[in-house]
C-alpha cells in the first residue's frame, strides 16, 4: 500500500487505495525473517479496520470451483476467530472482483467481495504471472489533525485466479490462499518467514495461520481496541 505524505495541518480528510497484493504458487523463498508485517503504518501505528464494528462481506459464486464457497466461508470464520472482529455475510453477487468494487467515499459502505475471476474481467489480475492466485486491494479513508492521522480500512477486494488448480481445503488449497488475503485485507503485509502463512508464497507444510501470522492479527485486530476519531 503507497503511504501518504502527510503535512501538519488543521484537520484534513486523507484516504488512499493500496497497491495490489499477491500469493502464489512459486517465487523466491527463505526460512527465516519478519514473522509479520503491516502494510501501512500510520502515526506509528498499522492500518486496519474498525474492529468493534463489524466487517460485511459477499460471494462472487460465478467460477468458483467444487468446494469454494465453502473454502472462503471457512477461511473467513477463521480469520474473524483470530482477530476477534465480526464478520457478516450479506449474500451473493456476479459483480466481478476489481477495483471499481472499492468505495470511493467515506460513507460508501461496500462489503468486501471475495470471489473468482480471471485476468479477462479483473484488473487485479491482469498481467500478473500465471503463478499468482490471489490478489488483494484495499480503501482506507481517515483523518489528519495536526501530525496525527486516525484512519481504517473501510473497503477491501479479493480476486482469486480461476484459471488455478487448488484442492479446495488443505496445505496450498483455496482455503489457505484465501486466509492468505485475508490477513491483507485485515492490514497484513507479506511475513518475511516461510514459516507464516503470510509469506508470499503459499508453503504445502501449512494448512492455517502460523504463530507470527496470530501476533500480527491481534495488532491489527479487538485485541489491539477500537479505533475512534
Amino acid at each position: 500500500m503507497s503511504a501518504l505524505a502527510l503535512r501538519p495541518v488543521s484537520s484534513s480528510a486523507v484516504s488512499a487505495v493500496s497497491s495490489p497484493a499477491a500469493v502464489g504458487t512459486a517465487g523466491p523463498r527463505t526460512a527465516a525473517g519478519s514473522p509479520y508485517r503491516f502494510t501501512t503504518e500510520l502515526s506509528g501505528k498499522p492500518l486496519r479496520w474498525n474492529p468493534c464494528l463489524p466487517i460485511h462481506w459477499q460471494f462472487r459464486a460465478a467460477g468458483a470451483p467444487a468446494g469454494g464457497r465453502a473454502a472462503v466461508t471457512q477461511a473467513v470464520a477463521r480469520i474473524a476467530q483470530a482477530s476477534g472482529t465480526r464478520w457478516v455475510f450479506d449474500g451473493i453477487v456476479t459483480s466481478a472482483p476489481t477495483s471499481g468494487w472499492l468505495p470511493q467515499t467515506n460513507d460508501a459502505n461496500r462489503p468486501v467481495l471475495i470471489g473468482w475471476t480471471d485476468a479477462a474481467h479483473s484488473d487485479l489480475l491482469r498481467g500478473r504471472p500465471a503463478s499468482v492466485i490471489g490478489m488483494t486491494r484495499t480503501a482506507w479513508f481517515g483523518l489528519t489533525t495536526g501530525t496525527v492521522t486516525v484512519a481504517s480500512i473501510q473497503g477491501a477486494v479479493i480476486a482469486l485466479n480461476r484459471a488455478a488448480r487448488l484442492p479446495a481445503t488443505g496445505p496450498a488449497s483455496w482455503k489457505t490462499a484465501t486466509l492468505h488475503e485475508l490477513g491483507h485485507v485485515m492490514g497484513l503485509g507479506h511475513a518475511g518467514s516461510s514459516r507464516e502463512l503470510m509469506y508470499p508464497v503459499l508453503q504445502r507444510s501449512l494448512n492455517d495461520l502460523q504463530p507470527g501470522d496470530l501476533r500480527g492479527l491481534a495488532k491489527v485486530g479487538r485485541p489491539a481496541g477500537c479505533i475512534s476519531a
